[in-house]
């Protein structure tokens, strides 16, 4: 054989060798990845290890960091997600389960950063919002119930999983896949521990009236009705102990059900005492194949029943549901609600004798894992955003399965935390100290302040107050504490709370804040038909917490200002006699407000004419040159008006005046429509847009607005009088038209009497056609249009001191509809 052939030889040898090497390799993964999808996490886990030691992987990587998260292994699972999360191959969910991995191994500040990443990639997951906000709160949540639990741990723990105690007769139930030495070891492959069995263990107190005195007997299983050669844990027991509801496999009468997908899901069964013997199992009518069912908790009437669940329908992992009970059957379930339930888990619901209902969740603000919270049912199908219990009770690690006893002075929960005797070990509580709610209200408004920050001066712990205005803490027996709460937009304030002779189960505290005055609204008053300021113009603030409002006279420029408060909406009044007063609304100083200035000017239409107006204004400033907020000022020697905004001479128009490169144009509004005849003193009518048909006193349906707004006016000013005065055109006779606009201005008021005005303030007055708005006189040829302007109804004041603005302007309706006479001859 030559040279040249036998390297040809080993090169192919060398590539099928290779090709067989990854062959193998894909068909170890494959085999992994079905282990894996059988929930084998034990066994899986080991077979991508050994894939990883020959092979860089980015898929076995992510499989293996899943596993140990399923497994509950937040070291493992932080390294391997550690390095998935830089892979290209990584999703947004990774860099959740990274930060989750990292709060849960106590290195909050890079979780943060990581809830971070994960939120901006995924804005719609609320974990993302709820975790970020985790490490913020680290501190408090680690403080809050200080000095008010005493943790302890109890000496039945294996080495093993125990958790989910219920009480029952003299002892406590609970799960726990500790060996119990038989002769065949069947173990559970997500764990690769022995299957969960319930457990039961008697309970002595040496004094009755100190819980911390409970001794506890040896642990042995509980009744064979419920135990069986699968899971049963999280169990529940009727007040009277006559009904008992707990978790199993999908397991009864021997055989095993499975999902479509091939999946052993889990399921609630439960069953009534009858003697001294249990019944038969019975399955909860929404139990499914499709699904799990899980961790009951029986209300102490018994009519009502909590769990938690992945049905089809929820807001994210497991979910919390209730169901009903009614004519001896359970009704369909119904979800918590997203004040409870989000994208993350939440299970072990458990309801406490002053009827809150707490669970685990690891998709809150917590400290890490699973958390221990509680809600309160506020309104049918809605329940309280969940408050987290804190430290000592909550921890790093998970904690879970909280059980409150004796009016919640004692209690168990489960916890895998550290110093524990092996995996999740149940710990009982007794409360030591006195449970603090401080309320922070407003000074003023006695309203909750959500998000006030409350440091207790005798823990140095510190909360946040919730939607309520609450801030829950704690306190030891016989102390005094001093409480400060501090606000954005509100003065720091200190109160103090003492527990001395104190009786209750639980301390309220009161602290009020005043508002600090950050806000405010400012402007100037003018008269609408000249654009000069007036002073001494009486504007009023109100709000709907203050409907008398704060008054103020505006100075000789007409300036006026006011303080206002966050987080109101307030409205701005001005009046003055002889003009129609003119208002702003909806001003509302709020976190999303533009601005913390409210700059508003008002326009005050006169109702009395003052005489003829100068119409160039020459040398007569809109606001005074020292003010450094004056909108326009004049310029010395040129005598042109500047727009302070821009620096250019004035354009358009400001302030009531219209303005072209700096020079007055027109001065205001102007009284035309025939009023040239107009002395001064004389009461000003302003149209009110009510037009009628031809030789016709009804009136029409679009003149209704207009009338509503003077309905308006009136209601709010009940000492004004005014003149309705009603006008035909110029065709029929003098008497015959006086008569008409008469009964005009007569539908008129009885329109407003209808509403509630009383006739003496209604003055009807027909002109007939001795006041036209153009030049259709008698005998002089017209449009049909030009006559419809003047069959109108005006109102003018015949004497008032403060009118509300119609907001109507004397001039004609645009789109009037025109009435047309078939037989006149123009």
């Amino acid at each position: 054989m030559n040279l040249l052939l036998l390297r040809r030889l080993c090169l192919l040898l060398a590539l099928l060798a290779c090709v067989q090497a990854a062959g193998a390799q894909t068909s170890r993964i494959k085999r992994a990845q079905r282990t894996m999808a059988d929930l084998n996490y034990s066994d899986a886990i080991q077979q991508f290890n050994q894939i990883l030691e020959t092979s860089d992987d980015a898929n076995a990587k992510i499989a293996l960091a899943e596993a140990y998260r399923k497994i509950n292994d937040p070291i493992n699972a932080e390294y391997w997600f550690g390095q998935i999360v830089r892979l290209p191959e990584s999703s947004p969910v990774h860099k959740l389960y990274y930060g989750q991995a990292l709060q849960q191994n106590g290195k909050c500040d890079q979780a943060k950063e990581w809830f971070a990443i994960f939120m901006n990639e995924q804005p719609d997951d609320l974990r993302g919002q709820y975790l970020g906000r985790a490490c913020d709160y680290e501190q408090e949540l680690l403080t809050r119930s200080a000095g008010v639990y005493a943790v302890s741990h109890l000496e039945f723990n294996s080495a093993l999983d125990d958790f989910g105690a219920a009480v029952y007769e003299d002892g406590i139930l609970f799960a726990s896949d500790r060996s119990q030495g038989v002769a065949v070891k069947r173990d559970h492959a997500w764990t690769g521990n022995p299957f969960l069995e319930l457990l039961y263990v008697k309970t002595m107190r040496t004094d009755q009236a100190d819980p911390q005195t409970t001794v506890y007997g040896t642990p042995d299983k509980f009744d064979k009705t419920f135990n069986s050669k699968y899971h049963e844990a999280a169990v529940t027991v009727a007040e009277d102990g006559t009904q008992m509801f707990f978790t199993r496999n999908n397991y009864k009468d021997g055989k095993l059900g499975r999902s479509d997908d091939g999946i052993v899901k889990l399921k609630v069964f439960y069953a009534d005492k009858k003697g001294k013997e249990w019944g038969e199992l019975q399955s909860l009518p929404f139990n499914s194949d499709e699904y799990s069912v899980l961790h009951p908790a029986i209300s102490p009437s018994g009519r009502r029943l909590y769990f938690a669940s992945d049905m089809p329908g929820g807001f994210g992992g497991m979910d919390i549901y209730y169901s009903e009970k009614e004519n001896g059957r359970w009704n369909p379930p119904v979800n918590l609600g997203p004040n409870v339930n989000n994208e993350g888990h939440q299970a072990f619901p458990s309801v406490a004798p002053d009827g809150h209902i707490y669970f685990a969740s690891d998709g809150h603000v917590g400290l890490g894992g699973y958390d221990l919270y509680y809600t309160t049912e506020k309104a049918a199908f809605e329940f309280t955003l969940p408050e987290n219990l804190g430290a000592p009770l909550n921890s790093t690690a998970d904690d879970h399965s909280i059980l409150l006893l004796e009016d919640g002075g004692f209690g168990y929960f489960s916890s895998n935390r550290t110093g524990g005797a092996g995996k999740d070990d149940i710990y009982s509580f007794v409360r030591t100290g006195i449970p603090v709610e401080v309320l922070v209200i407003d000074a003023d408004t006695r309203l909750p302040i959500e998000g006030a920050t409350v440091l207790n001066g005798c823990t140095s712990g510190s909360s946040v107050t919730d939607v309520n205005g609450i801030a829950a803490m704690g306190m030891s027996d016989e102390d005094k504490c001093k409480f400060t709460a501090s606000a954005e937009a509100y003065e720091e304030a200190t109160t103090e709370g003492t527990t001395l002779n104190f009786k209750g189960s639980k301390l309220i505290v009161e602290l009020p804040l005043k508002p600090l005055k950050e806000y405010s609204v400012e402007g100037f008053v003018f008269d609408e038909s000249s654009g000069a300021p007036i002073g001494g113009a009486l504007v009023t603030l109100t709000s709907p917490l203050d409907p008398k409002g704060v008054t103020s006279l505006t100075n000789t420029d007409g300036r006026y200002t006011f303080d206002i408060v966050k987080g109101m909406c307030y409205s701005v009044r001005a009046s003055m006699q002889d003009f129609l007063s003119a208002r702003a609304d909806n001003l509302c100083a709020t976190d999303t407000a533009r601005t913390s200035v409210f700059d508003v000017d008002l326009f005050l239409q006169p109702t009395i004419y003052g005489g003829p107006k100068d119409s160039d204004l020459a040398g007569t400033p809109i606001r005074p040159d020292n003010d450094p907020d004056a909108r326009l000022y004049q310029e010395g020697g040129t005598g042109l008006y500047v727009d302070a905004k821009t620096g250019k001479p004035a354009d358009g128009v400001i302030n009531g005046r219209t303005f072209k490169n700096g020079s007055v144009v027109n001065a205001g509004g102007k009284f035309d429509r025939g009023l040239s005849d107009i002395k001064a003193g004389d009461a000003i009518p302003y149209l009110l847009h009510i037009y009628y048909d031809f030789n016709m006193a009804t009136i029409r349906a679009e003149a209704r607005e207009d009338l509503d707004g003077l309905y308006a006016m009136l209601t709010e000013n009940p000492e004004v009088i005014i003149e309705i005065g009603s006008h035909t055109d110029a065709r029929g006779s003098d008497d015959y038209n006086m008569r008409l606009s008469q009964r005009r201005a007569e539908a008129v008021v009885r329109y407003m009497e209808q509403r509630g005005v009383h006739r003496d303030r209604l003055v009807p007055r027909g002109y007939g056609e001795t006041v036209p708005v153009n030049n259709c006189n008698n005998n002089v040829p017209c449009s049909e249009r030009e006559h419809q302007f003047n069959r109108r109804t005006e109102f003018r004041v015949l004497g008032c001191s403060t009118c509300e603005d119609t907001g109507k302007r004397s001039q004609p309706r645009e789109d009037v509809e025109v009435s047309r006479c078939r037989n006149c001859p123009f």
